[in-house]
């Protein structure tokens, strides 16, 4: 099979997911909260929606490993190709009728990603459809080709920060003697989806963004797209911006455990190549920066 079929598959299974989303969306959303300190929203939804995907997935690449948000990794020793699915990014979003959020498959071969398709009920045509790429062909929205921002400066330009970004990093005032137009950085805009800033990324609605540690099934697919639509994709590694190539299995943060994909979690910064050079450019992380942050993030204190 080819990394076309791949992605063919997925986008099917996309537009398959998404109706039923936009059936849910319509009714009363049910919010629940998970995690040790039942602060981490979910909902029915995001169970069914990763359970079909699974199911459906397992049904058409019995090889290959399946790693969601929701369910337990199922991945073989020898798997080459690993899938993995975020069923509803932005669930709180989703849950109070915003429609910012979205549907996300992602493959992985060696840990690199190969092929990515994320479902949003609302994209640049102002219709609910799929963004997809694979690797070296381009990305699109549904038929239509998608490219980064091509502007010729920040000004007027936005961009997705995370909220509370201020505890994490700060950007450097520029220098005097550069023209306004160098000096400018875009607006700053928090939307509560990954997946939603990562497509209006690789659609040119938003310049770049930065993520300071997300999870896997949030960037996944979203980091192919946007370099497929000729975005730059860096990661925070030895005290630098380096380019992004593939996830790396890591320890779990806490207690005891194997290193798996399911615990990989490091900063990124994605956008437009000549907006990414400026935010690296200027961006400083915290000169007083809280230890529990330090270690989120994988930085030590200078």
């Amino acid at each position: 099979m080819t990394l076309e079929t791949f992605e063919s598959t997925a986008v099917q299974l996309a537009r398959a997911a998404g109706e039923r989303a936009l059936a849910a969306f319509r009714t009363t959303v049910a919010l629940e909260f998970k995690g040790k300190k039942r602060d981490n929203p979910v909902t029915a939804l995001d169970r069914d929606t990763e359970t079909f995907l699974r199911a459906e997935l397992r049904s058409a690449f019995p090889d290959h490993g399946l790693l969601g948000e929701e369910h337990a990794d199922d991945i073989a020793a020898d798997a080459r190709y690993v899938w993995v699915i975020d069923p509803i990014d932005g669930t709180m979003n989703f849950a109070s009728g915003l429609p910012l959020f979205g549907i996300s498959m992602g493959l992985l071969e060696a840990g690199a990603p190969v092929v990515g398709c994320i479902w949003v009920p609302v994209g640049p045509t102002l219709q609910a459809g799929v963004y997809h790429a694979r690797l070296g062909g381009g990305a699109f929205f549904d038929d239509m080709p998608i490219r980064v921002s091509k502007a010729e400066d920040e000004r007027g330009q936005i961009m997705a920060l995370p909220g509370g970004f201020l505890r994490a990093f700060r950007f450097k005032r520029p220098d005097k003697t550069l023209a306004r137009e160098l000096r400018a950085l875009p607006d700053a805009r928090t939307t509560g989806s990954c997946t939603a800033e990562l497509m209006l990324i690789a659609s040119g609605a938003l310049r770049a963004g930065v993520f300071i540690k997300p999870s896997i099934w949030d960037v996944a697919a979203g980091a192919l797209i946007v370099r497929e639509a000729g975005g730059s994709v860096l990661t925070w590694a030895d005290g630098q911006w380096l380019a992004f190539e593939r996830f790396v299995p890591a320890a779990p943060e806490r207690g005891r455990g194997e290193p798996a994909l399911r615990h990989w979690g490091r900063p990124l910064l994605m956008g437009a190549p000549e907006a990414v050079v400026r935010l690296t450019e200027r961006m400083a992380w915290h000169p007083r920066l809280p230890r529990p942050l330090q270690k989120l993030i994988g930085l030590s204190q200078p």
